[in-house]
């Protein structure tokens, strides 16, 4: 079975145990016999899915144990980050399951090389499998629920890029290089002639964590709020407010840092950007769309998840742009479902209307094997509850810290104006 498969049948085990102990707490009753026979047999089945799990996990060259054993004691309480900000408000001992879970954040942060400053810091279930809990049905019940799903929504979906299936390296540590190949020489020789070396060269695409800062404002009357809906509607921004910041600034056009990823638009904005000319709305051909996907062609890149992302602006002039020189065919550059030359069309508004050779000229549209853009993360959350900055609006501002990195796996790094982080597996222009 696959690690996906073994999770899930854990995560059934889990909840059908729930389920039970729910059942039991409503009736103020002891379980039957049925039940605990129940109770015992799912026990056994996660012991034995974790063995699998531990293996197919060292397979895959990663580790199923993300964090110290854990004993919670006996916590009412799910997980919940209203109430531990209320706690840090009022100057009140975070609750317990807070505190624990910090402990694992904060371990993940070490592991990884950074350090969690904030008082409150949630893991990356992202990355690995669940958490290890010492202790009975009794003794630590609601973390083992956290092995059904993640505290924070899952990043990854929130990003165009889980459409385009990009991939997604999280619980890193310390820098990484992935080695690139650029491929073996293969030549015909006579019978008696030396053979020539064909080793292809090696070079290296390094990713280092870059620290990503994002903020929401709530009010403090939605902190009053003990509801499941306030809740998830909370956590739900503060994941959506880190995969903007994430998904803005790979598709941006800002250049080399050691702050940020340079992005994918960056080639548009330089001067030194040959070959890759901003088109205006009148110079829209179809033959320029499908120049893109013939650039990524040639660099022998046009294999994997192949896929175009621009933004609503620039998918509604492509929808009305024919393909003809005479706009006589009556068939558009982009059809009816989504597509182009065959190819999925992504949409996201994290793009902006600012790239080109002029400020603010047009729509970046780009094409490339999505599989060959890397996104890395270190860590988990970092929560800091800032309750001055607009304290005069009844607000307090939740400052959320994480570390990313993103490039292309067969990217060309160097100085501002040689850079191309995002070369040979993507193409684009400009559409205004």
């Amino acid at each position: 079975m696959t690690i996906k498969e073994l999770q899930d049948l854990k995560a059934q085990a889990l909840e059908i145990n729930d389920t039970i102990y729910e059942l039991k707490k409503a009736e103020n009753r002891t379980m039957t016999e049925k039940e605990e026979a129940i109770v015992a047999m799912n026990n056994q089945k996660m012991k034995e899915y974790d063995l699998e799990l531990d293996t197919e996990f060292r397979k895959a060259g990663t580790s199923h144990y993300v964090g110290p054993l854990i004993k919670i004691g006996k916590e009412e309480d799910q997980f919940s980050l209203i109430k531990s900000i209320r706690a840090q408000l009022n100057h009140k001992e975070l609750p317990g399951l807070t505190r624990d879970l910090s402990i694992v954040g904060r371990q993940q942060f070490m592991e990884s090389g950074n350090n969690a400053t904030g008082e409150i810091v949630i893991p990356n279930y992202e990355q690995r499998a669940e958490v290890n809990v010492q202790g009975s049905a009794t003794e630590g019940k609601e973390i083992l629920a956290l092995e059904k799903k993640a505290i924070l929504p899952p990043l990854l979906p929130r990003l165009v890029f889980s459409q385009a299936g990009v991939t997604y390296m999280p619980g890193l540590v310390g820098n990484v290089s992935i080695p690139s190949y650029a491929g073996t020489a293969v030549a015909w020789k006579d019978e008696v002639e030396a053979s020539g070396d064909g080793g292809g060269a090696f070079s290296e695409v390094t990713f280092a964590p870059k620290r990503l800062t994002a903020f929401v404002n709530v009010s403090k009357t939605f902190l009053a709020q003990d509801g499941v809906g306030a809740e998830s509607l909370l956590l739900s921004n503060i994941a959506d407010a880190v995969a903007h910041k994430l998904e803005a600034t790979i598709l941006g056009g800002a250049t080399l840092s050691s702050k940020f990823p340079s992005g994918i638009g960056y080639k548009l904005n330089n001067a030194n950007n040959s070959g890759k000319a901003v088109l205006k709305t009148t110079g829209i051909t179809y033959a320029a769309m499908v120049g893109l996907e013939t650039a990524v062609d040639v660099a022998n890149a046009l294999d994997g998840n192949l896929a175009y992302i621009t933004n609503g602006v620039a998918r509604g002039i492509l929808k009305i742009k024919d393909k003809g020189t005479s706009n006589d065919t009556g068939d558009f550059i982009m059809s009816e479902d989504n597509k182009m030359n065959g190819y999925p069309v992504l949409v996201t508004n994290s793009i902006t209307s600012g790239y080109g050779a002029s400020p603010a000229d047009g729509n970046m549209v780009c094409f490339g094997n999505w599989r060959d853009l890397c996104i890395a993360q270190w860590g988990g959350y970092d929560i800091t509850v800032d309750p001055y900055t607009a304290a005069k609006t009844n607000q307090i501002v939740i400052v959320i810290n994480c570390y990313f990195d993103a490039k292309g796996l067969r990217g060309v790094t160097g100085s501002a104006s040689t850079l191309d982080e995002y070369a040979l597996s993507f193409a684009a222009l400009s559409i205004a």
